[in-house]
């Protein structure tokens, strides 16, 4: 929550240019041709101040935000493989590749941002990091929903949005990535999961069976 916190503190990160949607970051990921790179990061003297704020920003999410949210969601996986072992390897690998995969994003994305706008060799990487990264990331969600949904009558209740927040955010990716309603799905299944691994730090048989020592 602190990683993805930070990112609202880093100085100039406005883009320049029409985001349709997205947030400034999500933007620049989302991005399909050189051309809309220029457009995004505009002119000077906007253009340079943008683009060190993305640098930032791509430090705090390979240092920071990227392998909290990895551990965060394979740790989850782990904790509930007492609903389904097997289940629970697969889904904490998902996680752990969407982590990777958004790391190789973040390496495109310095690329592109030492010689704007790119290339479209460097774009055509960038979309093949980001697109599976998001519906890894869905899918990782929609499994753990039915790790949850193997538990007790609260982790059902948690599994609802979790499945939400996956099958919407792959939905938007599929139909309008631009759209906050993406990132937004993937942010209220995390804070589901969040609440969920609060309770159980206390009470861990309320939200899933507790494998016999």
């Amino acid at each position: 929550m602190v990683a993805s916190t930070a990112f609202g503190w880093i100085s100039g990160l406005v883009a320049c240019g029409d985001t349709h949607g997205a947030g400034p970051i999500i933007a620049f990921e989302l991005a399909r041709t050189p051309d809309a790179v220029r457009a995004l990061f505009g002119a000077e003297p906007c253009l340079g101040t943008y683009a060190q704020a993305q640098r930032d920003g791509l430090w705090l999410d390979l240092l920071g935000f990227i392998p909290a949210y990895s551990a965060f969601l394979a740790l989850g996986a782990f904790a509930l493989r007492g609903q389904a072992s097997r289940l629970a390897l697969v889904t904490a690998a998902i996680v752990l590749l969407a982590g990777l995969l958004d790391e190789a994003e973040g390496l495109v994305m310095f690329r592109i941002l030492a010689a704007l706008p790119g290339t479209p060799e460097l774009l055509q990487a960038l979309f093949w990091t980001v697109r599976p990264k998001f519906a890894l990331l869905g899918l990782g969600e929609i499994l753990l929903a039915l790790m949850l949904w193997r538990g007790p009558l609260l982790g059902k209740v948690a599994a609802g949005p979790l499945l939400a927040g996956g099958l919407v955010s792959i939905g938007f990716l599929l139909a309008n990535p631009h759209s906050p309603t993406m990132m937004k799905a993937h942010s209220y299944a995390w804070m589901a999961l969040l609440l969920v691994a609060l309770v159980a730090s206390v009470r861990p048989a309320l939200v899933a069976r507790v494998q016999p020592r």
